[in-house]
């Protein structure tokens, strides 16, 4: 049964059992995931799955209950156990459903060409990866993975009150895994690509970068503990914002979880900040015409030039906190209620390079990797974590550093940046340039 009329067929069932607002949303998807090891397949898993999630509302009361089965029967058992559910739950004033809006128009969200592309051209994909690394020097003894991935959705999501999202969405990716060894030492090189279009995806360059990382940490020492500058990488920076994301939800923030309690308007970066949470976003891993709850995607300016001026909300938090909802509640799927959570949220970039940034250095550390940053408390921001990367000695790459480790605070690593570099780049649904921090305590011999 096709999914929109599945997703009519249950509301229009619930509707009459007299119901303050009914909402419907389902999820198709099919994948496809090739990893590749010595030129041979290793791994080939192709799935597809279909979910659906009722919610209703009986005066404050809410109910809600799930299915991946759309028989008959099991329609009937879903809309029962909803109802069930609203009648067992406490009342909460601050509960209510979207209303009928236009929703955002966001382009490039879905290939038609992923469907007509077959098997053995995707596998060639994954083989390709592997030779390019392969292939860039002879220090690259093991790929330890090559893989080439796919998915593709159809959502739906419609209530009583007059909304209707219906919309594909199709995300590529290549990523790889590699091993480089010159006699004395070995080091692992990590990389990967995504994009809503087949055709988008890089191959060959992954596998390059892969090689280069990895050949370019061979013979890492530690250094003596030193107040220097840093250099984060792109995805450096985006850990942090990561840990940083979770205190922007006004849920945390209302709940006393958040270190930005209390401090909106107020300096929590450096001035030349700014962060954005972007729904509306081409291309983008978090980009949707609506959110979860079925409110327009926007583009959300959270600090501007250092000031905190804004928090990501979804309906209740809105309404909890007087105020409207941001477009950010969010659905990890069909088995869970929305939550608020990131759409795309990034540092809006500099308009110097990368290189520009390590030529005002004449001693530091050009971060690339971060281990632990996910031990980062939350709540105080404080963080302890070991790091790798470069020294940066006169303006440029002197030799690789490892077993060095970084602490402080989060919010005080942001109030020190100096610079912004324009590459910014997306992991995910986080991204950020590399950017210059003025000064940071690194613990080494």
């Amino acid at each position: 049964m096709e999914i929109v009329t599945v997703a009519e067929e249950v509301m229009n069932k619930a509707i009459k059992k007299r119901p303050d607002v009914v909402e419907v949303y389902t999820v198709e998807e099919s994948s496809a995931v090739i990893e590749i090891k010595e030129q041979e397949v290793d791994t080939f898993q192709s799935a597809s799955s279909r979910g659906l999630a009722l919610r209703v509302l009986l005066g404050n009361r809410l109910g809600f209950s799930y299915t991946s089965d759309v028989s008959h029967d099991a329609i009937t058992t879903l809309i029962k156990e909803a109802f069930e559910n609203a009648l067992h739950n406490e009342e909460d004033m601050f509960i209510s459903f979207a209303k009928k809006n236009g929703g955002t128009t966001i382009a490039h969200l879905y290939d038609d060409k992923l469907k007509k592309v077959g098997e053995k051209e995707k596998i060639e994909r994954g083989m390709k990866l592997e030779r390019a690394a392969i292939q860039y020097d002879r220090r690259i003894k093991k790929v330890r993975h090559a893989s080439y991935e796919d998915s593709e959705y159809s959502r739906v999501l419609i209530n009583s009150n007059g909304v209707k999202s219906i919309y594909r969405d199709t995300v590529c990716s290549t990523s790889i895994m590699l091993v480089a060894e010159d006699g004395k030492n070995s080091e692992t090189g990590w990389e990967f690509d995504y994009n809503r279009f087949y055709d988008g995806v890089k191959i060959d360059e992954v596998g390059i970068e892969a090689a280069k990382k990895a050949i370019g940490m061979l013979g890492a020492k530690r250094i003596n503990t030193c107040h220097v500058p840093v250099i984060l990488d792109p995805k450096v920076s985006s850990d942090f914002i990561g840990i940083l994301s979770s205190s922007l939800s006004a849920d945390s923030v209302q709940k006393g979880k958040s270190m930005l309690a209390d401090k909106l308007n107020s300096i929590i970066a450096s001035r030349i900040v700014n962060l954005v949470d972007d729904g509306t976003l081409e291309g983008g891993i978090g980009s949707a015409p609506l959110d979860g709850e079925g409110t327009p995607t926007m583009k959300t300016h959270l600090i501007e030039r250092g000031y905190l001026k804004g928090l990501l909300h979804n309906i209740y938090t809105a309404n909890k906190g007087k105020t409207v909802s941001t477009g950010n509640g969010i659905r990890g799927g069909f088995k869970g209620l929305p939550g608020v959570g990131i759409t795309n949220l990034y540092i809006e970039k500099g308009d110097i390079s990368r290189e520009d940034l390590m030529r005002g250095i004449n001693k530091g550390v050009y971060i690339t990797e971060a281990m632990g940053v996910h031990t980062a408390n939350p709540i105080s921001g404080d963080f302890s974590i070991g790091i790798a990367g470069h020294w940066i000695e006169n303006g440029e790459i002197s030799f690789p550093v490892r077993g060095v480790v970084i602490a402080g605070n989060i919010l005080d690593l942001f109030k020190n940046v100096e610079a912004i570099a324009s590459d910014l780049r997306f992991f995910g649904r986080i991204g950020s340039p590399s950017v210059k921090i003025s000064e940071v305590v690194i613990s080494g011999n």
